[in-house]
Order: C-alpha cells, then structure tokens, then sequence
C-alpha cells in the first residue's frame, strides 16, 4: 500500500512538472534595443507587472514609448481594461534573461499607480494633483516627489516607497515586510497601519496615527499629536 501510494505521488510529480513545462515558452531577449510608439485611449490609473520599469512624466501631451530588445515586444500586451491602462508579459511567456523593458508614459492625471512582482515606478518630474492612489505587491517599489492633497499608499510583499515633498493627508496601509521612506514628505496628518514586520520612516506635523502589529517599527520627524495601537513587539519613536 505504502509502495503504490509513493508511486501515485511520483505519477502525479512528474505530470504536473510536464504540464508546468509545456505551458510556459522561455523567450531569450536578442537583437537591437528599440523604441516603439504605442497609441491607447484615455484612461485614469496604470498598471505594470513582471518587473517591469515604468517612468512617469506629468505633461498634458499624452504619449507611451516601451523600450526593450526587438525579440520581446511582441510579447508585451498593453490594453486599457475599464479606465486602467494596463502594461504587462504575455501569458505563458517567459523571459530567460533581462529584458530591461522600460515603459515611457506621459499623461496629465492619474487616479492610480499599481505595480507588481518587482516592477519599478518613477516620478520623473514630480507628480501633483489632489489625489492619488499607489498600490505596490510583491517587490514593487516606487520613488519620486509629489504635492498632492492627498496620498494613499498600498503595499505588501517586500515592496518599497522612497518619496518626498508634501501631503496634506496621507494614508497608509502596509504588510510583508514593506519599507517607506519618508522622511523627505512632509504630511499634515498621516494615518498608518503597518503588519508583518512593516517599517515607516515619515515627518508628520499635525496629526499622526499609528496602528502596528507583528513587529512594526514606524520612525517620525515633527511634532504632531499622536494617537497608536500597537501589537506584537510593533514600536513608534520620535527621531531627530
């Protein structure tokens, strides 16, 4: 009985590696880096996976440029899905070497900025508006200045936000070991509430708010009221 049932695990093993091979088809980048001009409709957020590199630019003139070598762009789908300009790899494809695929956009507003699974976002120039939204997941990370009166922040899985400038409100919600650097954005009221190992860095001046569990650390600069619920080993202390 013990013999048939290591055999049907080994069967069951070797199937599913079959399969996993066969869906996937590895594509080695080659050729020349190019550039290609991609025209898309309106939107109001943006979305990239994969690792992907995106730089933003604030400019009323609307344009999308991707760089990458010339083998892999036919692998890149970009699709506007509802008001989401969507910018990802092609499924059942993967990449056997860096494709340093780089996404030029230029757009004047934005509701949202998502990345995923190691992408990279950069404010070029800044980025300034009423609002904006940022959602960042496994490794994600986004750097940059903006003037906003208002900031959500998003992120779990290892990912990191290294921003400065000013935020009347800013909000933020993170987990898995995240990272914010903020010493440099200077927000009236912040309300945080950090989980599993979590950190922040922030220069609050009016009101700060703190809700911490599994071993979060949050650092601030300024002299803001403090209201915090803390779990777990979490801490919150003033710096100078």
């Amino acid at each position: 009985m013990k013999k048939s049932f290591l055999l049907t695990i080994a069967v069951l093993i070797v199937a599913i590696s079959s399969c996993s091979c066969l869906d996937f088809v590895s594509i080695n980048p080659s050729g020349p880096y190019t550039a290609k001009k991609i025209n898309v409709g309106s939107f109001e957020s943006v979305s990239v996976a994969n690792g992907f590199e995106l730089i933003l630019t604030q400019d009323p003139n609307q344009e999308l440029v991707i760089e990458t070598f010339e083998n892999i762009h036919d692998y890149i789908i970009v699709r506007v899905d509802g008001s989401t300009l969507k910018i990802y790899r092609e499924g059942g494809i993967f990449f056997s070497g860096n494709s340093n695929v780089k996404i030029y956009l230029s757009c004047d507003y934005l509701e949202k900025i998502t990345g995923s699974g190691g992408s990279r976002i950069y404010l070029e120039n800044g980025w300034e508006g009423d609002q904006l939204k940022v959602s960042l997941s496994g490794g994600g990370r986004i750097t940059g200045a903006v003037e906003l009166n208002s900031l959500y922040l998003s992120m779990s899985g290892g990912s990191r936000s290294e921003l400065e400038g000013s935020a009347g409100y800013f909000s933020i919600n993170s987990s898995g070991g995240s990272v914010h650097k903020h010493y440099g954005l200077h927000a009236e009221e912040c309300r945080a509430s950090l989980s599993g190992g979590a950190s922040a860095e922030l220069f609050v001046s009016e009101l700060l708010d703190v809700t911490g569990s599994g071993g979060t650390t949050v650092r601030y600069k300024g002299n803001p009221q403090v209201n915090t619920r803390l779990s777990g080993g979490s801490s919150v202390r003033k710096v100078n």
